[in-house]
C-alpha cells in the first residue's frame, strides 16, 4: 500500500500574544499559519498531503480546529467554545505528507512559524532541536557525549 510513504511531522508549541486576543483572531492566527506552512510545502516538487491538522488550545472549553488535505482547497478553519479573549494559545500541530524529507518538512513548519509570529507579533516556546534523531546509544570518544556531557568516567562507550 502507498501509505508507507509518507511521513508523519507532530509539533507542540504555546504561542503567547502581546496583547490578548479574541478567539476569533486566534482563528485568524491559526489559518494564516497552516496557509504558510501549505506554502512552504508547495515549493517542493513531487509532494502529497495525507493531511494536515492542528488545533489550537485556548482554555478548557476554547479550541479551533484547523486542517488540510490539498493545496487547492480553503483551510478548514472551526472555532469552538465562546468567543473570549486569550493571551496563549497551545499549537498541536500533525502533517502527514509524502515526497519531502524529515528534515526540510520540520524547516517548512518552522519557516511557516517564524512568519506567523513575526506578522501577529507573537511569542513562542518552540526551539528546533540540534540533536541528532538516531539511536540512544552514544559512543564517546573524542568528542563529547550529547547525553552525559562527558561528566563520568568510563573506557570510550556510554551505557545510554
Amino acid at each position: 500500500m502507498y501509505q508507507n510513504i509518507f511521513e508523519t511531522l507532530a509539533i507542540e508549541t504555546t504561542l503567547t500574544l502581546r496583547q490578548a486576543g479574541s478567539s476569533k483572531k486566534w482563528q485568524e492566527i491559526g489559518c494564516f499559519f497552516i496557509q504558510n506552512y501549505l506554502e512552504q510545502l508547495s515549493k517542493t516538487e513531487n509532494f502529497m498531503i495525507g493531511h494536515i491538522k492542528a488545533i489550537i488550545e485556548l482554555g478548557e472549553d476554547r479550541f479551533i480546529r484547523l486542517s488540510s488535505v490539498d493545496l487547492n482547497k480553503p483551510v478548514n478553519c472551526e472555532l469552538n467554545g465562546a468567543d473570549r479573549e486569550s493571551c496563549k494559545g497551545h499549537l498541536t500541530f500533525n502533517a502527514i505528507v509524502s515526497g519531502i524529507d524529515k528534515k526540510k518538512n520540520l524547516r517548512n513548519f518552522h519557516l511557516a512559524l517564524a512568519r506567523t509570529c513575526s506578522v501577529y507579533e507573537m511569542l513562542t516556546d518552540y526551539r528546533e532541536s540540534n540533536q541528532p534523531e538516531e539511536a540512544t546509544h552514544h559512543t564517546c570518544g573524542e568528542d563529547v557525549c550529547q547525553v552525559c556531557h562527558g561528566n563520568h568516567e568510563h573506557d570510550g562507550t556510554c551505557e545510554h
